[in-house]
């Protein structure tokens, strides 16, 4: 049957499992790793830590914080990538109808040459496609296009000639999202 809507939810669990949700678990994995450290050096459980000089500086804390910050960027830009390769193969999946057409031989070459294309396409681009299906919330869209502009930014080297697009962008808000 045809449908008139892109539900990405349905479409996750139709396609197996989502592939967010394994770089969430990781940055979560990562975030109580983070807590850990603060508390053992807060606690100056320096034992803890025999093998590494950091912890002992006077800067530790500073670290731990600039470090903090260098993750969640990492796991936005991750988040990202996933949720773009999940868009990429959605999109290959159904323009497999293409190769239904008449006459075959062209379909299947139109096919073969689309399912190259997508994966050059620009992230904005395709963002602005699934705009256009009446169930997808544009505000949510917009949402994704400033996590894609901060992903940039990370991306590109987080530019110091250039603003951030947003203040910080967070991971599970990312999630959140992308989802």
């Amino acid at each position: 049957t045809k449908t008139s809507y892109f539900n990405l939810s349905r479409e996750l669990v139709t396609m197996g499992s989502n592939p967010l949700n394994p770089v969430l678990k990781a940055y979560e994995v990562s975030t109580n790793c983070f807590e850990i450290a603060e508390r053992a050096i807060k606690k100056q459980q320096t034992a803890l830590f025999a093998n590494f000089t950091w912890p002992t500086q006077p800067t530790a804390q500073q670290d731990l914080d600039q470090a903090r910050q260098e993750m969640n960027d990492l796991f936005v830009l991750a988040l990202w990538a996933a949720f773009e390769r999940f868009v990429i193969t959605y999109l290959q999946n159904k323009g497999a109808i293409l190769q239904r057409l008449e006459p075959n031989a062209l379909a299947m070459s139109v096919y073969d040459y689309f399912k190259v294309e997508v994966e050059y396409w620009k992230p904005d681009e395709i963002l602005e496609l699934i705009k256009g299906i009446p169930s997808i919330n544009k505000h949510v869209i917009g949402q994704a296009r400033t996590i894609l502009r901060y992903r940039n930014w990370v991306a590109h080297g987080k530019n110091v000639q250039k603003k951030p697009p947003v203040k910080a962008m967070a991971p599970t808000y990312t999630h959140q999202i992308l989802e």
